[in-house]
This record gives C-alpha cells, structure tokens and sequence, in this order.
C-alpha cells in the first residue's frame, strides 16, 4: 500500500470510526458527556444512562446513518464509475424499504428532513429535483467516497458533490458544502501533513465560491429558490480565515455560532447545532487545533457532543486524510463494527475498482440493523400499561431519538412546521385505522 492509499484508507475508516464514537453521546451536552464518560476515547456503552438522558440504546461501535449514506454513494460509484443519481436513487429507496419495527429501513436514526426526501424519490421524474431546501448538514459525509475516489481536486470532482447533494436538498448552503468536503478531502489528502490553518480556510472559501457560481449558473432555478444569502457558506469561510488569523482556533466556536445566527435568522446557542453554517466550520476548527494527532483531534471533537456524528465523520474523515490509516488506534480500528467490510471498500476507492467489495450493501446493513434492533428491544423503556394496542406499530421517523434541535429547526419555518403536523396526525390516525380487531366483520 503506498502513502496515498494509506491516506485514502485512513480518510474513509476515520469517517465511519468518527460516526460509530458519536454515536454514544450524541444530543447529549458537553458537561452530560464529561459526566457520564469522562471522554470519548473508546465505544461507549450507553445501558447504564439509558432513560437517564439517552433515550435509546445504540451497539457500541456501530455507525449511523452518515456513514451508511457514504456507503451507498460508494457502491454506486463503484458499480457505475462516476456519480448516477438514478441507480443512487434506487440503492437509497431499496434500502429504506426493509427494516426491523422502528427504523426507517435500514437507516439508523436518520433526520426527518432525509425520511421525507427519501419517500419522495420515486415520485420524481428528474433525480436531482429535490423538493426539500433542509441545510443542516446532513449529507456532507456523502462527498467523501467521491472524494477519495477522484484522488485529487478537480472541477469534476466539484460536480460529482454538488449533484450528490442536489440528490437530497437545493438549499446552496447544503450544496456548496457538499463541494467544500469533498474538495478539503483531496487537498488534504495530496499534502504533507496539516496545512497551514489560515491558508487552508482562504483556499476552501475561494474554492466555494467557485463551486456557487457553478451550482448558480447551472441551476439558476433552484440556487435561488430558498434562501436569501445563498453565498453564505463562502462568506463564513472567509470569515472564519480572518478570525482564525486573529485569535487562533480556541476563540471560534463563539464566533461560528454568532455568524451562522446573522444568516439564519434565530439564535445559535452552540456551534455543535446541526447546520450547515456551524457543524463544517467546526469540524475546521477541531481539525486544525495545533499539537494534535488522530485520536485527539476527533476525542476533542467527540467530547462536544450535540450532532457528534455529524461532526466525528467529517474530523475523522479529514484527519485520517492528514494522518494515514495506521495513525488510527488499533481499539478504534478492531472496535468498528462491521469494519472488514469497510476497510474492504475503502481499499476499493484507493484502487478505483470493485475489487472484492464484500457484502450486498442492503443484505449486509439488513443484517447489522436488526441485530441492534434486537438488542434495543431488551433496554427500552417499559411503556404504561394503557397505551396502544399490543400490535400497533409505534413509531415517529420524523424526528431523531436526541436531536433537540429537530423540532427547533421544524418550528423555523412555519410552512414545514404545518406539513410536520399534518403528516403526523395522517400517521397517528392510520395507525389506529390498523390496530387488531377494529375493523373486523
């Protein structure tokens, strides 16, 4: 294996291992993280806090739904050679049609806005017309097989992110940071160790605005559908270069958190919310804090809490890029669930061919999200004696199990917020339209 594969390993293991370590204590606060777990430096075991502010149990070392959406992107493009937003569509449908009780297919603990995007794909008749504008940085870790794929930065590259993300939401911010992942994942990549932070930012802000020149100009219509500052993600970018020369990486979550509240239009308490303007900004951050190596940089990451999977995917991606896939701890690297099938990918995406790629990916994600499936039905908590009937299916796919900051987001906009409400109470009332016995002749 030679150094470019080795980063090229590193960068897709340290996304999934990134995910997997969030899992634990994602939602939770930083001063509920220290609590419960001092640190993240390993796969935690959540039964201990389970009703104690963790709602649901999650395997240890098992990821979520940002690296399994890495994974169809992969075995896409694997299949196909470069981006087709119709098989894409296809693989993402088949895989959110089978699943245990409680999960949205295979998918573990997806956003809301990815359930509704994911139901509407069959309906259309272009794939990348996504109705949802959603820019809460849901689909930024999509862009890293792309990425790892093309090796080097490139305007093809910068196309193959964009029309990912255009899969699954128009809003530009969404988009251009797609692009800005993918493109921050080759230069790392292709450098020597970490670049020089202010350098990096200056670079990635320009690189972005090259990227929302080419979504508006190639999709005019839907670049200005949504949002009123469809620059934003550049701007912050370069915002961020200016404060990072000025203060170094300690004084920016304030600012990133203040500046990603001028554009969306309600207060950020914390740079860890998931938007698009606050989680890439400081998965930056995080990865260019001075006197770190792999594992720092994502445990000083993780240790945040909020949308740590989020955030976990894309210092590890990036990191591992920096570091190289020996640099990963060897309990991290043994610890990852399912991780021979990952390391089989990722040699494949350093190859650039199937190679042997291992398992279906539907027959394999089945598999690993029904075992979890059965292990959470012996730790949920016990329901009162007078809820629905034994057989009702009792489920809510609009809202992750800790993400507070869903219905937030939901509440922002006033015409989702009603279709959040009707679609619920359709839910509510066809599920009692199926409970046993009522109905019957």
């Amino acid at each position: 294996m030679n150094e470019l594969q080795e980063k090229i390993l590193g960068s897709w293991t340290g996304m999934a291992i990134g995910d997997a370590l969030g899992q634990s204590v994602k939602g939770l606060k930083p001063e509920t993280v220290k609590q419960y777990f001092k640190q993240v430096d390993r796969y935690h075991d959540v039964r201990p806090f389970i009703g104690k502010g963790i709602k649901q149990y999650r395997m240890a070392g098992l990821y979520g739904v940002q690296t399994q959406r890495a994974l169809a992107v992969c075995d896409s493009l694997l299949k196909t050679k470069k981006p087709d937003g119709e098989d894409l569509s296809d693989l993402l449908v088949r895989l959110s049609a089978h699943g245990p009780e409680n999960y949205f297919g295979v998918f573990r603990r997806p956003e809301g806005c990815f359930y509704k995007c994911v139901q509407d794909l069959p309906n259309r008749s272009e794939p990348l017309h996504a109705d949802q504008a959603s820019a809460y940085a849901c689909y930024f870790s999509m862009a890293v097989p792309l990425a790892l794929y093309q090796q080097r930065p490139s305007k093809t590259l910068m196309q193959y992110c964009i029309e990912a993300a255009l899969l699954l939401s128009r809003h530009p911010w969404e988009v251009a940071g797609a692009a800005v992942t993918g493109w921050i994942t080759t230069r790392l990549l292709n450098e020597e160790g970490l670049p020089e932070g202010e350098t990096l930012l200056h670079e990635a802000a320009e690189f972005c605005q090259t990227a929302e020149a080419w979504y508006r100009d190639t999709y005019p219509d839907r670049f200005i559908l949504q949002e009123k500052n469809p620059e934003a993600m550049s701007r912050t970018l370069s915002g961020l270069a200016d404060q990072y020369s000025l203060g170094g990486p300690e004084s920016l979550p304030d600012w990133i958190g203040e500046n990603a509240s001028s554009y969306i239009g309600t207060k950020i308490m914390h740079a860890t919310q998931g938007h698009a303007l606050t989680i890439l900004p400081l998965a930056l951050v995080r990865l260019l804090t001075p006197g770190q190596d792999f594992a720092a940089a994502l445990t000083g990451a993780l240790n945040l809490g909020r949308e740590a999977d989020k955030l976990g995917a894309l210092v590890g991606a990036w990191a591992g890029a920096v570091y190289g896939f020996s640099a990963i701890p060897g309990d991290w690297q043994s610890g990852l669930v399912n991780g021979k099938e990952i390391k089989l990918r990722g040699e494949a995406l350093a190859k650039r061919k199937k190679g042997a790629v291992g398992k279906d990916l539907l027959e394999m994600e089945l598999g690993l999200t029904q075992k979890e499936a059965e292990e959470r039905r012996k730790y949920l908590p016990k329901e009162p004696t007078k809820s629905a009937k034994k057989g009702a299916v009792v489920e809510d796919l609009w809202l992750d199990e800790e993400a507070e900051d869903t219905l937030t987001q939901l509440k922002e906009d006033p015409r989702r917020w009603r279709e959040f409400e009707r679609d619920k109470t359709r839910k509510k009332r066809d599920r009692r339209r199926l409970l046993p016995g009522e109905g019957d002749d």
